[in-house]
């Protein structure tokens, strides 16, 4: 008897979540729908890290977005990267190209190009899309940073291109990261990332933005974040070690300060714009 009402107990919850879960069902639905691939973590600026530094901040940035239930996929051809497509190697797939290329439209068509920061590969797509005659108007920038909600078009062919990409990994988002800016100053004094010396009164400064696109309707969320860390930061750090830190360590210190960045406004401000 007993086995037999535990059966129908069973039946009948069993049942009833079939019932009961249109709602859930309809949840899950758009969370598929709204899936976000990862597309590239790079820089497109005049200064540039080593590749495992753009891997480090594409970790951090997968592991909080996961954390606040961001359906992410990633890119079958590439990694999140996409060391290959952005520099154009022999080893770069046409995905791989084609990732670089749209990064570079969400970067050109954006509020914040700047020629005089851009790496040159940058400056050759955009002498072909936007010509020399754009230039950076930090009134406009100004007024923007106050309304960052403001979105803007990809160009129509890289829409395509944009859209092929995201369905063929299941996604409808594409979301890229130009790690533009990167300064870290020991005693006024610029060191390359490979110094391996301990230091002590230093300074660091970091700028990145960061683009969410739509593929169905070819809007563009464009997001930046500064990262300023000076002694006061670091010297907390020195305590909890017990000793300097090399410039390796100090920029897994920024990089993780900037994943964090992006994070919390994707979630509170891009994503919403651009589903919007």
């Amino acid at each position: 008897m007993g086995r037999k009402l535990a059966f129908l107990c069973g039946l009948i919850t069993f049942m009833f979540s079939l019932v009961a879960t249109p709602a859930e069902a309809g949840f899950l639905q758009q969370a598929e729908g709204d899936r976000v691939m990862l597309a590239e973590v790079q820089s497109y600026g005049d200064y540039e890290l080593k590749p495992a530094f753009f891997q480090t901040l594409a970790d951090k940035l997968a592991q909080l977005l996961s954390e606040q239930k961001v359906p992410l996929v990633y890119c079958d051809s590439a990694d999140m990267t996409n060391e290959n497509g952005r520099h154009s190697t022999g080893n770069a797939s046409g995905t791989d190209e084609t990732l670089s290329r749209i990064h570079m439209d969400a970067i050109v068509r954006g509020h914040q190009f700047n020629y005089g920061f851009a790496a040159a590969k940058l400056i050759r797509y955009a002498d072909a899309v936007v010509g020399r005659k754009h230039f950076y108007d930090d009134a406009a920038v100004k007024v923007w940073r106050e309304h960052p909600a403001q979105l803007y078009h990809l160009t129509p062919a890289v829409q395509e291109q944009a859209q092929q990409v995201a369905k063929q990994n299941g996604a409808k988002y594409l979301l890229f990261v130009n790690d533009k800016d990167v300064d870290v100053r020991l005693k006024h004094t610029m060191f390359a990332t490979r110094t391996e010396r301990e230091t002590r009164g230093k300074k660091m400064k970091a700028s990145l933005d960061y683009y969410i696109v739509n593929t169905e309707t070819g809007n563009v969320y464009e997001g930046h974040c500064d990262n300023k860390k000076t002694a006061q930061m670091l010297n907390l750090a020195i305590v909890q070690t017990g000793k300097g830190m090399s410039v390796d360590e100090m920029l897994n210190q920024v990089m993780e300060a900037q994943a964090n960045d992006v994070a919390k406004d994707f979630c509170q401000n891009g994503f919403p714009a651009v589903k919007s």
